[in-house]
């Protein structure tokens, strides 16, 4: 498969995340005022174009791996994507790192107001697993797994975890193993949590949700340290990085060390996986 070929099934995955999303959070004009404003707030971050839906994708990519149609897969893929932009938007946030801008627009906060954007991070992360529950409520064990699974990722085992090390960090100094600790929490967590979650509702085998685990920890490690590549500058170079902490020179080895810990997780398995080995590729060339 051509890189072009991996984009193709990117953007295809984005869209029907996309498309399920806008049904799910459909507007309704009967509703009362404050609800809809609500609405419109949580369908702001949670459509807005130029998301790259890396982590639904993942989910949707497993999916072809395990050799299961994607609909199996997709509500737990939306409700992946729902916690991380609840994560966005709270991180954004004026008492968090108080961004006015997210992919060239107006962050949320910026566009309604602090409570509305509070509210629609709120709502985001608790329908998240609304939308599992009832999509899989025929599979109670796969349910009841996946929706464990998320919660990890999510809690403060996992993403809100990792953001409270974050704090602390602006205020003391980070080695590598506090560093790798961080974001295997903030960054790391969700990610692998979109692979094994879908591995799951898909009724895989332990061996192979073991594989994927393996597979997609590298791979969110690996993800942000191709953001920290990404945001690198050397006259502003940012403190709790791995670059401030290692140079450029050796977090580029780091990542190459990464991706191929993630693609020896899932050497034996078949060309049907190959979508997930270009991934951890595109990963490590991406430039953006």
């Amino acid at each position: 498969m051509t890189s072009i070929g991996l984009e193709a099934k990117m953007e295809a995955a984005a869209a029907e995340v996309a498309g399920l999303l806008d049904k799910v959070f459909a507007t309704d004009a009967e509703r009362a005022e404050g609800w809809q404003k609500l609405n419109e707030s949580m369908r702001y971050s949670l459509l807005q174009e130029g998301a790259k839906r890396f982590r639904p994708t993942l989910s949707l990519l497993t999916a072809d791996a395990l050799g299961v149609d994607r609909s199996a897969v997709l509500p737990f893929a939306c409700a992946v994507e729902c916690v991380h932009t609840y994560s966005l938007i709270h991180d954004d946030l004026p008492s968090m790192d108080n961004d006015d801008f997210r992919r060239g627009k107006p962050t949320n906060h910026k566009k309604f107001d602090e409570a509305t954007a509070i509210l629609a991070g709120d709502a985001l992360l608790t329908d998240a697993f609304g939308i599992v529950a009832e999509a899989y409520v025929e599979v109670p064990e796969a349910a009841v797994r996946s929706i464990l699974e998320l919660s990890r990722a999510a809690g403060s085992q996992g993403m809100v975890g990792g953001q409270a090390i974050d704090l602390a960090a602006k205020k003391t100094n980070f080695d590598f193993e506090d560093l790798r600790l961080l974001h295997l929490l903030k960054t790391g967590a969700l990610i692998r949590v979109a692979s094994v979650g879908a591995a799951i509702v898909a009724g895989a085998s332990e061996e192979q949700i073991e594989d994927l685990s393996d597979y997609a920890s590298s791979l969110g490690l690996a993800f942000q340290v191709a953001d920290d590549i990404l945001d690198y500058s050397q006259e502003r170079p940012e403190s709790g990085s791995y670059c401030a902490l290692l140079g450029p020179e050796k977090t580029r080895e780091l990542l190459h060390e990464l991706t191929d810990e993630a693609l020896e997780a899932i050497i034996d398995w078949d060309d049907r996986a190959e979508p997930l080995r270009e991934l951890a590729q595109f990963n490590l060339h991406r430039t953006r």
